[in-house]
């Protein structure tokens, strides 16, 4: 499931965060697990991604939501692919007064992508071009709360579009679909330590046997697989977002020493850690 994809297309980010040295190298063409949100509307051209095991083709007009830690690949994408995104950490979503009654996290999840309108566009990007602009102005005392009230006017209408886009569609999930969804979440919790089969089925009341028929059946690939993504995906993202040594990553990441660690990368990423790192 690796990719190497040329860098020929145009992204324009915008990381909103706590810890703005964290997030700053985060970017919408590699594979990652943000710990906020992301939205990203695509402008120009079309793209396949996937967001944990389900894919989804994206266009012009079209946008896409991605939850905190969900795994996320870029599988392609035209020449000519643009797309406005914005990395939102969870702190400032939390401290929003975000109403009760508005299950937009629920729809978001359940469809991810929308196609919207091109006046809607303009609205969403108008709104995002206040938030870059109102958060560079440090010299504002008042730049946080101006920040926050247009990143809540933002969330206010992406939960507008979908209310109106998403109102008629319904997910009927299999069993097995169910159990893949559960497993993902159990995944992103523990992969840091657990790696085993035996453990997420454990956690499941499954058998492996069972559990690893299951997830093969609805993503089509084996669930070890699935395992070791998640951990080369946070591997990549210590290597290029922090001065950890490749020792304190494979300990931060439970490898018994930087040799196993260093094997399993080139495995997976077809270069070691410090080549990654370097690139």
């Amino acid at each position: 499931m690796n990719l190497e994809l040329p860098d020929d297309f145009m992204i324009r980010n915008f990381v909103l965060a706590e810890a703005m040295e964290t997030y700053e190298k985060q970017s919408f063409g590699e594979q990652f697990m943000f710990e906020g949100f992301v939205f990203g509307v695509c402008l120009k051209g079309n793209a396949r991604l996937r967001i944990n095991y389900r894919e989804y083709s994206l266009s012009e007009n079209e946008m896409i939501t991605i939850l905190p830690n969900q795994m996320f690949t870029m599988l392609s994408r035209s020449s000519d692919f643009i797309i406005e995104t914005l990395f939102l950490s969870a702190d400032y979503v939390l401290r929003l007064p975000i109403p009760k009654n508005l299950n937009l996290i629920k729809r978001l999840s359940e469809h991810p992508r929308q196609q919207i309108q091109p006046e809607d566009v303009r609205d969403i990007l108008e709104i995002h071009s206040l938030i870059a602009k109102y958060h560079q102005h440090t010299e504002n005392t008042y730049r946080e709360r101006i920040t926050g009230s247009f990143i809540y006017a933002l969330l206010m209408e992406i939960g507008h579009l979908y209310d109106n886009s998403s109102a008629g569609l319904s997910s009927h999930l299999s069993r097995q679909e169910v159990l893949t969804e559960q497993f993902f979440e159990l995944l992103i919790q523990n992969y840091l330590k657990e790696r085993s089969v035996a453990f997420y089925a454990e956690k499941l009341c499954l058998t492996p046997k069972y559990l690893s028929m299951a997830v093969k059946k609805v993503t089509g690939h084996p669930i070890i697989e699935w395992i070791n993504e998640a951990v080369i995906i946070e591997a990549k993202r210590q290597l290029r977002i922090t001065d950890q040594t490749v020792l304190q990553i494979s300990e931060y990441l439970n490898f018994p020493n930087p040799s196993f660690f260093g094997r399993f990368f080139k495995q997976y990423a077809s270069m070691t850690p410090l080549e990654y790192r370097n690139s």
